[in-house]
């Protein structure tokens, strides 16, 4: 539904795009200008946070762009203060930031990768949340959409990838925690949490993988027959849309929810 989002501003924490193609933080950016929203693309590098915003002016609608490290208090103060001054106030959130590259079990991690998987993959989500409440209070309430994966609840066989599900079923809690704090001004927090995507990141790490074409396509038909739905993977248009609908109108008696985008792997048996 077009124009949904009218008047509404959104800030977009991890909007670019590390490989060709649409993110889910990309994909989110586009969806919320399309529904109306003016944007602040913003993201570690500038000129994937620039690409962003260039194909949302490019279709006719308002966004700018902004770089930022998410793990960063100041510079993600920084961020929630140029949107107020560049595009006159937030209504909307979207922390999408996250790496999931430390994968195995607790004995396989160590310290480092441990900390900037809780740094990138928690810690930003808090940050963005943290700096975000006075801006929405000011507004008179807003919306705060973080991002999760199946991984917080399920997870993959033969690693379990200990550090970013930790981090991400602390976004979760987060999520709910936030809930309940900031209801009272009517700001609703809610997450979504994304099963299998297919992401440019997704392709790249099969492409480093050294896998064959075959092996992959094969990886990912077995995929496939494990989700409910047996649909394609989920696209970034497709967390796009479920993000739309939570920072819209329609959605204003929900917060606290975690929203599963993953085609029923979560019900489904291991």
């Amino acid at each position: 539904m077009s124009g949904r989002l009218e008047g509404k501003v959104a800030v977009v924490i991890g909007a670019g795009s590390s490989a060709p193609g649409w993110s889910n933080g990309k994909a989110a950016a586009a969806a919320y200008a399309r529904a109306g929203a003016a944007v602040l693309a913003v993201d570690f590098d500038l000129e994937r946070a620039q690409e962003t915003a260039s194909i949302i002016v490019g279709e006719g609608h308002v966004a700018d762009a902004m770089r930022a490290d998410a793990t960063s208090e100041k510079d993600v103060e920084a961020v929630m203060a140029y949107a107020v001054k560049t595009l006159g106030g937030i209504d909307i959130v979207h922390n999408n930031v996250g790496v999931g590259g430390a994968y195995g079990a607790a004995h396989q991690h160590t310290v480092e990768a441990w900390d900037k998987e809780m740094a990138v993959s928690l810690k930003s989500a808090f940050l963005g949340v943290r700096a975000a409440i006075p801006h929405l209070r000011a507004r008179g309430g807003g919306a705060i959409i973080n991002i999760s994966s199946i991984a917080a609840v399920r997870f993959v066989k033969g690693s379990s990838g200990v550090a970013y599900s930790v981090a991400k079923a602390g976004v979760e809690a987060l999520t709910r925690a936030c809930a309940l704090d900031y209801g009272p001004d009517n700001i609703r927090v809610n997450c979504i949490r994304i099963g299998f995507c297919d992401t440019p990141v997704a392709r790249q790490a099969y492409a480093l993988s050294g896998l064959s074409p075959e092996k992959v396509a094969a990886l990912i038909a077995n995929t496939r027959e494990r989700i409910p739905l047996r649909h394609e993977r989920a696209q970034p248009s497709d967390i796009a849309a479920a993000a739309v609908f939570l920072a819209s109108e329609e959605a204003r008696q929900i917060t606290g929810v975690i929203l599963n985008v993953d085609g029923g792997l979560d019900v489904a048996p291991i």
